[in-house]
């Protein structure tokens, strides 16, 4: 799917599609050669993507399925996202409503690619800490309405 994304509005080489995936995604997902090459050349054999020799590279783009797949699949994935961003939404309402404080964006999002592995481990037991005192808290709430359950009837 992403790669049908990334080669929509013209043919790439493997490795721009590469980029591309990896600047989706800001360092929250770092793509493999390993898996990608392969994918790639999967959807170019179910007939998805065309392919070109160009200047010695094999560059890739959109077939006229691969188009009809991806205006397929995003068109299930749109009613899906209402479903999450309504998630997403329940969810920070009821964070706010416990005192939970959100991972915050920058953390959330910080790119991890560049990063050694020492801040990579600091970084990720950061985010654990926070989720598991948020953990901590949802569990007291639920002890406490459930030990008062009676009280409200």
């Amino acid at each position: 799917m992403l790669i049908l994304i990334s080669v929509r509005n013209g043919k790439r080489y493997g490795y721009e599609i590469l980029k591309d995936l990896r600047e989706m995604f800001g360092g929250m997902w770092e793509p493999k050669t390993g898996v990608i090459y392969p994918a790639v050349k999967k959807l170019r054999d179910h007939g998805y993507l065309t392919s070109e020799i160009v200047d010695g590279k094999e560059h890739y783009g959109l077939s006229g399925s691969g188009k009809d797949v991806l205006i397929s699949v995003l068109s299930r994935l749109g009613a899906m996202s209402a479903v999450f961003e309504r998630f997403r939404t329940i969810t920070g309402d009821v964070m706010n409503e416990l005192g939970i404080d959100p991972l915050p964006a920058d953390e959330l999002n910080a790119s991890v690619h560049d990063l050694g592995r020492d801040e990579k481990i600091r970084r990720l037991m950061d985010m654990r800490t926070h989720l598991e005192t948020g953990l901590i808290r949802v569990n007291e709430t639920i002890e406490n309405m459930i030990m008062h359950e009676n009280d409200e009837l």
